[in-house]
């Protein structure tokens, strides 16, 4: 008994030795790291109610860099200023650059709580910008950004288009919860179904007939063909989609000079 005790006394103590008792003042967030995470308020003042009662727990110590920069236990580190504790107990680890850095606090912060939308959105914003500046990545970014966040590739997929379409408003709604990822997603896309299926791409006016440019005429000739298709019941996505309006001889649509006139001066294109 007296060897398995000596054995795990020597090991606890090998532990023990990492951690350091250090002064509240000297420890301090990573601003870009505070911005994403938001610490629940209610969540800090029970943990601050239990330092007062029972002190700080030392078997969860809070993790820093050199620097004193806190990587975990930002909650703590919170509720031990509201309890007015003097010091707590940390653990320095050294990283070997400030994107592994941020890299270990998105880990521990995805391994320790439960992420809204908008925190997993920044996340996928840090994590990208990380790997695009990194030379030596390799395989799909949305796989390897998808391990790291716990979400699937086809997820974080989502999230790059998002980042790449969104306005600023929709932006916002994800940040501060008010909009899913899922269903911010869904807004862009039919956005965009909308806005194919809405367009009348119409040349522009152009004096040259060379074939790179189109004359007045030809514009109106395009004009005559889409209200034609129009009144025969066709929707818009429909004729957009029609081959036949790339290159139009009036012959093609089957329109007799009445209904050209018409259309013409219903429409004021005569």
């Amino acid at each position: 008994m007296s060897i398995f005790g000596n054995k795990n006394k020597k090991a606890n103590d090998k532990d023990n030795a990492k951690i350091k008792l250090v002064e509240v003042s000297l420890l301090h967030f990573d601003r870009d790291f505070k911005n994403v995470f938001q610490q629940e308020n209610d969540k800090v003042a029970e943990i601050a109610n239990d330092m007062r009662a029972n002190g700080f727990d030392k078997s969860r110590p809070i993790i820093v860099t050199e620097a004193y920069i806190i990587v975990d236990g930002h909650s703590r580190f919170m509720a031990a200023k509201k309890a007015g504790l003097e010091k707590v107990p940390v653990i320095i680890k050294k990283f070997d650059s400030r994107d592994e850095t941020i890299e270990y606090e998105y880990k521990m912060q995805l391994n320790s709580r439960r992420l809204t939308d908008g925190e997993y959105f920044a996340a996928f914003l840090k994590l990208d910008e990380i790997r695009r500046s990194n030379p030596n990545a390799q395989g799909s970014s949305d796989e390897a950004i998808g391990r790291q966040l716990n979400k699937s590739a086809r997820q974080v997929c989502k999230m790059r288009e998002i980042a790449k379409k969104a306005d600023a408003s929709l932006l916002e709604k994800i940040q501060n919860g008010s909009i899913s990822i899922n269903k911010a997603y869904e807004l862009i896309k039919a956005a965009e179904a909308k806005k194919k299926a809405g367009e009348v791409e119409l040349p522009t006016e152009n004096v040259s007939n060379t074939g790179k440019g189109i004359n007045s005429d030809s514009f109106k000739l395009g004009v005559l063909f889409v209200l034609s298709e129009l009144e025969k019941g066709r929707k818009k996505g429909q004729i957009l989609k029609d081959k036949r309006i790339a290159k139009l001889d009036l012959g093609e649509l089957n329109l007799s000079n009445e209904d050209v006139q018409r259309i013409s001066q219903r429409f004021g294109i005569a």
